[in-house]
């Protein structure tokens, strides 16, 4: 291979058409490398011989970092770096680190609206049901709910929750939201219906619960016994966010003694999850794969926004939604 080819490493097994989707947009003079297998070793062979990353959702490891010589740039496909990204081990090499926002928001807040609806209709429930031949009927009726003017609580409130709170305006929710980090203009607010409170509050008086906040040292395990004690019994729980930051095994405590009614989950810690997993039997419980960015829309649009950025970097160009590795800790 020319040595004027830059490679670029797509870091994760996926289908051929993912791999055809990639090297369609590769800027001019950039190769993809591509993994036959979910192999580690396969990996660090190609690793020792890649300029460039693109990270989603296997995760670089630290001790990769080493057997990687000629890397420069960690693209990561959509925008959830924080606990997942070697940052010393980059920052040592001077290799550079930048996320890619596009398409995360739409998809990601559409499937949070979804597990909402699943949760408080029963929707997996029913569909299971029917299947086996038992025609619920009205027997939900007493425990299933409308959207509409429930009080929502939006935990995190960056691009995602901003755009789920956008979604949640036909329903007229009461909407709080609880970030330390941010705030939204109060005009926003005003017009969104979302006001900023302490979690205590949220946690308090919320019958739905969305999670969009990254995973950190700050975050890990948030949403633990204490958070779900605090939390109403009839209240619903999303996290389309990272496994990380909520405690498996006290959710599904808090489940079987109906400290709260209901939950969707589409991240976890680790993922896959084991087969062991307590929240696998629940039957107040819809799961879903890590797919909440997963559709060919959001794909085009990440494979779009990950490319323009490698092309920028190859070309010696600035860089978009670089993260300043010297400012983390």
């Amino acid at each position: 291979m020319s040595e004027n080819i830059r490679r670029v490493l797509y870091l994760s097994h996926a289908p051929e058409a993912v791999y055809t989707l990639w090297r369609a947009s590769m800027p001019e003079g950039c190769e993809l490398l591509t993994l036959s297998a979910n192999d580690d070793a396969e990996r660090l062979e190609k690793l020792a011989i890649a300029d460039a990353v693109i990270v989603a959702p296997s995760v670089l490891q630290p001790e990769w970092v080493a057997k990687a010589p000629r890397l420069k740039l960690v693209q990561h496909q959509g925008v959830g770096w924080q606990g997942e990204t070697p940052i010393a081990e980059l920052r040592e090499r001077g290799i550079r680190l930048a996320i890619n926002p596009s398409g995360t928001a739409d998809v990601v807040s559409e499937h949070a609206l979804a597990l909402i609806f699943a949760c408080l209709r029963h929707i997996p429930r029913t569909d299971a049901a029917i299947r086996r031949g038992e025609w619920l009927g009205t027997a939900l009726r007493p425990v299933s709910r409308n959207l509409r003017g429930r009080t929502v609580g939006i935990v995190g409130m960056g691009r995602i929750g901003s755009a789920l709170a956008a979604l949640l305006q036909p329903f007229k929710v009461r909407g709080l939201y609880a970030d330390p980090y941010q705030r939204l203009p109060e005009g926003l607010e005003l017009a969104l219906n979302f006001r900023r409170v302490e979690l205590d509050e949220l946690l308090r008086e919320s019958e739905v619960i969305s999670l969009h906040l990254p995973a950190t040292a700050e975050t890990h395990h948030l949403f633990s016994d204490d958070a779900f004690a605090r939390m109403r019994p009839d209240a619903v729980l999303v996290n389309c966010a990272r496994g990380a930051v909520l405690d498996e095994a006290a959710l599904a405590r808090a489940l079987q003694a109906g400290s709260i009614r209901s939950a969707a989950i589409d991240v976890f810690e680790p993922e896959p999850p084991r087969p062991d997993n307590p929240l696998f039997g629940l039957p107040n419980v819809v799961l879903t794969p890590h797919i909440a960015a997963g559709t060919l829309d959001a794909m085009q649009a990440k494979v779009r926004g990950a490319t323009a950025n490698l092309g920028r970097f190859f070309r010696g160009e600035p860089l978009a939604d670089e993260i300043d590795l010297a400012a983390c800790p």
